[in-house]
Order: C-alpha cells, then structure tokens, then sequence
C-alpha cells in the first residue's frame, strides 16, 4: 500500500451501495481481497492460524459467503493474481523475521501459561500473507466456475489493462493500483452492509494541489509522490522519515520536495545522492528502477503476448528492472494456474531465497532440509523446467540464501547450486505419453483409489507397464484431462524415481505401491502417504525428540513412551482434523508445528516438481496446447494444498493423556480420555474420534511400507518402526 494511503481514504474516500454495480463485470486483486476480507477482518479472522500453520479453518466457508453474496447482487468477479516479483527486495528476510520475532514473542507468553496473552499476539502477527492463500481461492474460484488471471508481475498494471481494454467495467485492490492508467479504485467492501468504498485517482490529484499552491501536477508528477512516499516498489524517501519531519503525510511531504526540486522524482533524489543514507541504501539506483518497473510494467494482453507498458519507449536495458524474460508461453501456462510463480522466480532470477518458517526455523533439521537435501529435487524441477527454455538457463547456476547463513558481520551469504552435469529428466520423463485407451481399464480396476493411488497401483501391472512406454504424436498429442493428470503423475514418479527407465518400479516405487495399497482405496490420504515415504527418504521422518529446540513434545511416561508418541504424532500431523469453520480451540505445541513446517515444505517441493512435470508436457507439444480447462488441470494436480498440525496435537494429546492413568493400555482409560479429548481439548472438532482413526489407518499404511521395504530402509530403522507400532496397537 502506498504508505499513509489510509489518511486519503478516509477524507476523500466514496462509499456507494452495492446495487450500483449491478450487472458489472469486477477485476479484483485478489491479494488485497484475502487480506481485507479475510486475513485482517476482526469477525472472520484466526488468530491461531501462525500457531498451527496451514490454512485459516473458516477459508472456504468466509470464501464462499462471498461468492454467493456477490452472486446475489448479480456482480461478475474476475480474480487476478500478482506472479513474478518485479522488485527485488533490499532485504528479502526482513519481513518473515520480523514476523517470526512476533510468533516467538507469542510463544513465550503460552510457555508462561498466558493463554490469552498469547492468542492476542498471534493475532498481531504478520506472518500468513495473501499469498499463502493463493492456491486454496484458486481451488474455490475454479470449483464455482469462476474466471481468474496470474499476471506476469504485479496484479496492479493487470487490472489497470483490463479496465482500460474494457475488459472489465471497475477494479478492486491496493492503493498501488493508482500507479498506473485508472480513474478509480475499489479500496474495501462491506458485503454485509450492502455498501463498497472507492477512492478516484482525480480527487488525489486535486487533493495534493493544496500543498502546492494549487500548481499543476501531472501523471508523472503524481506517481512520483506515490513511489517516494513509499510502495511496494521502494521504500520511502529517507528525507521523509527524518525524525524532525512534521507533515500530515508522506504523501504531502513527497509532493512538496517535488515540486521544489525540479519537478520530478528523479531531481529529488540525485539532489540528495551525496547523503551517506541514500548511498547506504543504493536510494538512487533503486528509485530508477521502481520508476522504469513502473512505467513499463508488463502486463498480458488480450493476445496472450507479454507486452510492457509503452513498449514504443522501453530501454534496451529493460532487463536491469524487469528481471530476465522467460517466454510468453510459460506465462500463459501461469496465468492459468499449472505452475506457481515460486519456481519461475528462482529461474528468472537465478536465485532461491529461504526466509524462516512459521515456526521460527531454530531446529536444524529444517536449515539442513533447505541447504542440502532439498537441492537435488529443487535442481531437477529447475532443470527440467530450463530444458524447454534458452539455452543461457538452462547452464545458470542459482545462488541459494538462507536466512541463517550470515557472516561474523551479519550480512546473508550465498552458496552457489551447479546447474551442471545434472542428469538428463527431460529423456526419463518424455516417454510417458500414455493415452486415456491405454489406461482407463486398468486404473479402474484399483478403485475407489484416487488418481495418484490409481497411477502408483496400476504400475504393478505388467501388461500395462509393457505398453506404457510411448513416443510423442504432433497429430494426436493427450488432450483428456486425464491423460494430461495421469501422464503428469507418471512423469512425477519418473522425476522422484518410483519408476525407471522401463517404466518398472523401482525399490522406492515398490515401497510407495505397497504404502497405497494397504490405504485400502482411501484416496484422501493418497498424498499424506507419498510426503510420508518422501519424508522417510529424506531420513527426517523419525521420533528424535532433540529435532527442534521448543515445548510441546510429548511429555508423559518413560523415554521410550515419548519417542513412539512422537513419531505416531508426526505421522498424524500428514493428515487433517476436522474443526468447525471457526477459530481453532485446543492446546498447542511449538515443536509440532516446527514438523509441520518440515512436511509443508516438502509438500511444496513435491508440488513445484509435479507442476513443472505438467509444463513440460505442454511446452514440449506432448499435451495439446490449447485448451480450455487448465485450471481445472491445475487444481487438480496432487499436493495443492498445505496442511496444519491440528491432527498432529490431538494425536499427541491423547497418547500422552493415557498416562494419567495406571494402566494406559486399559479400554476404559482410553474410551475416558477419547471424551476427554472431543469435550473438553479440542471442544470444536467435529468428529475427534473419527480423526483419531484415521490417523491410525494412515500410520497402518505407511508402516506397512515400511514393513516391506527391503534394503531401502535400514534394519534399524525398520526396528523402530516395528517397537512404535507394537507400543501404539494397545493405545489406539
């Protein structure tokens, strides 16, 4: 938000009803949208969210009141999204520390037993942005046949074009939606009120003039005010924080230096270059660079060509400001959805920016996970993904920082990743072009699986797997939705090595075949299983009680009781409680969450690699390219959605509460602590007992794959295993 926006809105700001936008068509940023209706409105929003990780529990029901309200007033929506990030932050981690400071503040205070105290500073935390939720209203817009856009970069520019081209009759979002070509921005909406308030980028204008002696300001003029008072694009003028300034406004204090500075953004700041701040802070180069990344921002047109901004007047070395180009069709595949901007960021930037997990990221497991042993499957995504690109990607190598990689001075450093000499995926993946007639009957044959349980399970078959392997046909490319969802699962698995060359299962495979098959057809715990074997692979899915340095590990019984908790916790913690769409009631735990932030980013990885799968396939003309429902493609491609640890405690909860008992094993005692648990625990969850069995049905099925594993999992480890599930089969 342009800063002290909020002073213009609440002086020249129009509220209007509803009605008047009756039959319109609305663009709506919609990462103004999430954090203004939902992240940061006091009825709906969920304090707790930073303290169990995930989703807000009321997401889809707030979502769709929303929908249907606009629905009701007969208000056509069209969602866009922000993708790659134009600006380059001076400090990428700033933002996520601050944020994570606040979380460990809120934890001492539940170490204290502050309850209340600490649900008030969750509440205040910053950590769950817009864009955490951008995957999940995706999910809910396509289900309701809703339209939405990713933009190449800013959602602001976007929406600025498609009022512009009429493609859209009035625009929703930031104030940074002024920046650009707009006569008037929808700033808030009181759906329940009947009322929605808007602000016109002329009264802005008239409004500053009063600072001016009423000069004549122009466009230029005035988006100069707007970036020095600080946005998005670059901080405030260091002039304008000084302490012994007294203006009512950022906003007024920029329009004054500029029009006593030779007019322009640009004077004021080379008229202050020689301040030892300015020069600290790079202000100048920075400036130039938000002010071209402004002008020239690009948007997607109606064509389907990234184009900037008064293209006719862009420099050669627009790359300087704009970042590397990437080609329009992997735009286009973004602006549907197949593939997040996450992985394209790193690609164009050449760059992986680590900042610390919502649990604080002290344990070093986690730091080991994203400096070392995610690296080969970050590579093979990149590395896929640049094999359809030019060829000067597909030999850059990536810079991977880390919040807690810093020097005796503090400054960040950098561990370059080679790019270099990485296997070749795009020969392993290329002969999976199977066509639905090949493979309808015998995925059929293993439901009610799911399609990753029904692609994994239909690799058993001989016959199937002797006429799987296919060559791309330019005349008859996959074109079904599910040849395209099947074929991305395949090439996923052939990714991660479930499957080799010849289209066999490999140990691995044979050990992810047997996790599904004991699932016994449950599809909703599909994709649990395969982040268990993941996890299991990664050595990080274990009961080492010493992983992170926080409270809220199991804490009853003797050692041996604490470590199959644990490790029977942290497999529960893969699937979901069920909890009404309110505020999450219940105890919490630090350690759980920081495990959960291990299995969300490995989800996340997973989830980068299948849709780069599925991007190649179009960008290699093995899918036909054209077509009409790649987000619903796209939303139904596995891993879309994280997952909270919710499960995870009440699981821990009940093992430990047995312990209250002299006989823990005894079936009064845990039919005394199951009601415990649903009344007075977790008062809100709708069927604890339901989830609880669950939870063990999942924990079946992933030690039966280990159970079966062979040489893949150490004895040791199988050990383990074996003790935990003996210990949890007389406590469930």
């Amino acid at each position: 938000m342009i800063r002290d926006f909020h002073t213009w809105n609440n002086t020249i700001g129009e509220a209007s009803v509803l009605e008047e936008l009756k039959g319109a068509r609305v663009g709506i940023e919609a990462a103004h949208y999430l954090d203004h209706r939902l992240l940061n409105r006091p009825r709906v929003s969920e304090p707790l969210v930073p303290a169990l990780g995930g989703l807000p529990l009321g997401f889809w029901q707030h979502i769709e009141e929303d929908l249907n309200r606009f629905a009701q007033l007969e208000i056509e929506l069209f969602f866009v999204f922000s993708g790659l990030d134009i600006t380059r932050q001076e400090d990428p981690f700033q933002a996520r520390q601050a944020a994570a400071a606040v979380n460990l503040d809120a934890w001492r205070l539940y170490d204290s037993h502050k309850a209340e105290e600490s649900v008030q500073r969750f509440g205040e935390s910053p950590y769950v942005t817009p864009e955490d939720l951008f995957r999940a209203l995706q999910s809910v817009l396509t289900q309701k046949n809703i339209p939405f856009l990713v933009a190449p970069y800013s959602a602001w520019a976007q929406l600025s074009y498609l009022e512009k081209e009429n493609k859209v009759q009035a625009i929703s979002g930031s104030s940074e939606i002024l920046l650009f070509d707009c006569d008037k921005v929808i700033t808030s909406w009181d759906l329940e009120e009947g009322i929605f308030k808007s602000i016109r980028r002329g009264r802005c204008v008239t409004d500053l003039r009063k600072y001016v002696a009423n000069a004549d300001i122009t466009n230029d003029t005035f988006v100069d005010a707007c970036i020095l008072a600080g946005t998005h694009f670059l901080p405030t003028l260091p002039n304008l924080d000084a302490p012994n300034r007294n203006k009512a406004s950022k906003l007024s204090g920029a329009i004054e230096l500029i029009m006593s500075q030779g007019r322009s953004g640009h004077a004021v700041v080379m008229n202050n270059r020689d301040d030892p701040i300015f020069q600290r802070t790079n202000y100048v180069d920075r400036y130039r660079k938000a002010r071209l990344a402004v002008k020239h921002h690009p948007i997607l047109t109606s064509e389907g060509k990234i184009q900037p901004l008064l293209e006719s007047q862009l420099p050669n070395d627009s790359y300087e400001f704009i970042g590397q180009r990437l080609p329009d069709e992997v735009f286009y595949y973004m602006s549907r959805g197949l593939i997040n901007s996450r992985v394209l960021n790193w690609r164009a930037a050449s760059e992986i920016v680590e900042a610390p997990p919502i649990d604080g990221g002290d344990g070093k497991t986690y730091q080991d996970l994203v400096s070392n042993k995610l690296t080969p499957l970050r590579t093979t995504a990149i590395n896929l993904l640049s094999s359809s690109l030019h060829n000067w990607y597909q030999h850059k190598d990536i810079d991977l920082k880390c919040w807690f990689s810093v020097d005796q001075t503090g400054k960040h450093q950098g561990t370059k990743i080679s790019m270099n000499g990485l296997p070749e995926w795009r020969k392993s993946v290329d002969t999976w072009n199977v066509k639905e007639a090949a493979f309808k009957d015998t995925v059929a044959k293993y439901q009610p699986a799911g399609r990753l349980g029904g692609a994994i399970l239909a690799l058993q078959d001989s016959d199937f797997v002797a006429k799987s392997t296919s060559k791309k046909d330019v005349n008859n490319p996959l074109s079904t939705t599910d040849e395209i969802l099947y074929n991305s699962i395949w090439r996923f698995l052939a990714l991660r090595e479930y499957v080799d060359n010849n289209h066999n299962l490999t140990a691995w495979g044979k050990v992810l075949k047997s996790t599904i098959t004991a699932l016994k057809g449950k599809s909703e715990l599909e994709e649990a299983a395969l982040v268990a074997i993941e996890l299991i692979r990664l050595g990080v899915l274990n009961w080492d009680l010493s992983m992170f340095p926080y409270n809220g590990a199991p804490m009853r019984g003797q050692e041996k009781d604490k470590q199959f908790n644990l490790l029977v916790s942290r497999v529960a913690g893969l699937a979901n409680l069920q909890h009404k769409a309110i505020g999450f009631t219940g105890p919490l735990s630090q350690h759980l969450l920081g495990y959960g932030s291990i299995i969300n980013l490995v989800r996340q990885t997973l989830r980068d690699l299948v849709e780069v799968a599925a991007t190649h396939m179009f960008m290699g003309a093995f899918a036909k390219r054209d077509l009409t429902n790649l987000s619903e493609i796209a939303m139904n491609l596995p891993f879309l959605l994280p997952n909270n640890c919710a499960l995870s405690i009440a699981v821990k909860s009940y093992l430990d509460e047995l312990y209250t008992d002299n006989d823990p094993t005894a079936a009064e005692t845990k039919e005394r602590v199951r009601e415990t648990a649903a009344t007075r625990y977790f008062p809100q969850a709708l069927d604890l007992v339901g989830d609880l069995r669950i939870a063990n049905e999942l924990w079946d099925a992933i030690y039966d794959g280990v159970k079966n594993s062979g040489s893949v999992v150490t004895e040791s480890e199988k050990k383990q295993w074996a003790e935990a599930n003996e210990w949890l089969a007389a406590r469930r």
